[in-house]
């Protein structure tokens, strides 16, 4: 614990304030209620959409050897967040895919 890294954690926190940011703008703008509804919709899936691609390229790498067991598996969860099942279902599928898939493969 004595070896803390200054630029990291300074790092760590320029990033958790550039995340805040667009959380808390929307309510401290009055402008939010002028744009169209079809925009704001698009908007709401805007985090969704983010955290996926973050996600799904360390999918493919952290199991590199066998990657299309990864790949099947995010289908997978992909498929059942797209029919609106319940999230818990859906990762539990997708682990069980890709659990699956490893051992065959």
């Amino acid at each position: 614990m004595n070896n803390i890294n200054l630029p990291m954690i300074i790092i760590v926190l320029i990033a958790s304030i550039a995340t805040l940011i667009p959380r808390f703008l929307p309510y401290f703008t009055p402008i939010i209620n002028k744009i169209p509804k079809k925009i704001t919709e698009k908007l709401k899936i805007l985090p969704i959409a983010a955290l996926g691609a973050l996600i799904f390229p360390f999918s493919i790498i952290d199991f590199y050897p066998t990657w299309i067991a990864s790949a099947i598996g995010v289908l997978v969860a992909f498929i059942f967040g797209y029919l609106k099942f319940n999230m818990i279902i859906s990762i539990l599928f997708s682990v069980i895919a890709t659990y699956l898939l490893l051992m065959i493969l």
